[in-house]
């Protein structure tokens, strides 16, 4: 929860509204809107610059590190999922596991330490989004942040 709660802080710092969603499995996913403004080449580099700056901030539980053998118990921050042909579970999507649990999108609120990412199945979701009043990721395909901003503040920072 911390390195996602530490890509939030950075993506508000650059004025890049960002959601969250689980990934149905183990992991959670920060969605970044693109209001159809760059190309896929700059979406990328945009992912890799957010993934190096927070694995540089938080070397101890966050790495950019392929290799498993390499990371230790660090978290890997898959931003080279953004690869071109690459998938992406959409939200609410079934995972073939035990328990049908769901790619679930998440209000910022509910990323605590005490989320527990396993307890969206195909039986609660439902219900679950009927008690929000509005769709945790709307803004995704709705918004359009100033990315070339952004990008120019990223690579100021990581050189």
């Amino acid at each position: 929860m911390k390195i996602a709660r530490a890509t939030k802080s950075l993506c508000d710092h650059l004025a890049l509204p960002c959601f969250i969603k689980t990934s149905g499995s183990t992991g959670l996913h920060v969605l970044i809107p693109l209001g159809r403004q760059c190309t896929y080449e700059q979406a990328r580099t945009l992912g890799g610059l957010l993934a190096r700056v927070i694995a540089a901030e938080l070397p101890d539980i966050a790495t950019i590190t392929r290799q498993v053998e390499r990371r230790g118990a660090r978290v890997y921050i898959d931003y080279v999922q953004n690869g071109h042909g690459r998938l992406l579970v959409a939200p609410f999507s079934a995972r073939p596991l035990l328990g049908a649990p769901v790619s679930m999108p998440l209000a910022w609120s509910d990323v605590t330490p005490r989320l527990d990412i396993r307890k969206f199945t195909i039986k609660n979701a439902p219900a679950l989004m009927k008690k929000r009043k509005d769709d945790p990721l709307r803004g995704v395909l709705e918004l359009k942040p100033d990315l070339v901003h952004a990008l120019e503040q990223l690579h100021d920072r990581v050189g």
